[in-house]
């Protein structure tokens, strides 16, 4: 078993440092999730909403550190802290 109490919701879990914990989000093989393109493309759109509808601005000003962590979905070494402000309706 993977984690004490696999089926209760804890998000907490994937907050510990050090191990890296496994992940897949939607399954493999025959029972992979059926809405696994849908969810893919959606979070295309909605990262793309949020572009054109927020202005966003890097919180301590400095250039974004690009070197890379560890993890299967490439994390950065050191998170990037941003701050978002709506965009004018019609501009």
């Amino acid at each position: 078993m993977l984690w004490k109490e696999p089926e209760r919701f804890k998000p907490e879990r994937f907050e510990e440092q050090g191990e890296d914990k496994k992940l897949m989000p939607f399954g493999l093989g025959r029972r992979a999730c059926p809405g696994a393109a849908l969810a893919q493309r959606f979070v295309c759109f909605a990262l793309g909403s949020m572009i054109q509808c927020f202005e966003w601005r890097r919180v301590d000003g400095k250039c974004v550190d690009m070197a890379e962590g560890k993890g299967a979905s490439m994390p950065k070494a050191t998170p990037l802290r941003a701050m978002c402000k709506a965009r004018p309706i019609g501009w």
